[in-house]
């Protein structure tokens, strides 16, 4: 899938943060309550019309593969998208938790796509989730999860329950609650790296004194 280049707002280190430890969200675009991801469907996109599902700050992002929904949450928008840029990156698998009233006995049937990327304009299809599977989360959701290889800087979601529920009575897309994900931290240098490092440092400052 051939994507534009997506442009990302700072966060406060309080938003789209929650559990035990917060995964590094640094950056997010939305069709709804954002500035626009253009990760999009084709068609006409739909917004909710209630001001607190347009609140991205009610998706609550949980690492190392643990965490549960809490009833507030962001709606996609039909067509709708929203990316999340992530520092440090995160590797598979990822777990979206989704928010239905009625569950999946609800006629507001919802699916998502849901992609990857590592520089925001080029993105990887992940795999799909929708309100209709899944594992009751026991707080109205449920959770999907997606598994891939490697890591990734950005998740990316597109809204396609018309799409997939010709039928549907959602008005407002896939409803997001929490997602859950794995950090990746950087990797620290071993001592014997830095040993080196220092001794190299060294031998520069040596030379420097020669030739003063």
């Amino acid at each position: 899938m051939t994507t534009k280049s997506l442009f990302f707002g700072a966060l406060t280190a309080s938003m789209l943060l929650g559990g035990t430890a917060g995964a590094a969200v640094v950056g997010i675009d939305s069709d709804c309550g954002g500035t626009g991801s253009e990760l999009t469907q084709a068609g006409t996109i739909t917004c909710s019309g209630a001001a607190d599902r347009l609140d991205t700050g009610n998706i609550e992002v949980f690492e190392n593969g643990i965490g549960s929904g809490d009833n507030d949450f962001f709606s996609l928008g039909l067509n709708g998208s929203l990316v999340l840029e992530f520092d440090p990156v995160i590797t598979g698998a990822a777990t979206v938790i989704e928010i239905t009233n009625g569950g999946g006995s609800s006629s507001h049937k919802e699916a998502v796509r849901i992609f990857g990327s590592n520089d925001g304009i080029n993105f990887d299809i992940l795999g799909t989730a929708d309100n209709q599977g899944g594992i009751d989360d026991g707080t109205r959701g449920t959770t999907s999860t997606v598994s891939f290889a490697g890591t990734y800087s950005f998740l990316g979601f597109v809204d396609i329950s018309k799409s997939t529920f010709a039928g549907t009575a959602s008005s407002d897309g896939f409803d997001i609650d929490a997602i859950v994900v794995t950090s990746v931290s950087a990797v620290p240098l071993p001592a014997s790296a830095l040993l080196l490092l220092g001794g190299v440092a060294g031998l520069g400052a040596m030379r420097s004194r020669r030739k003063s």
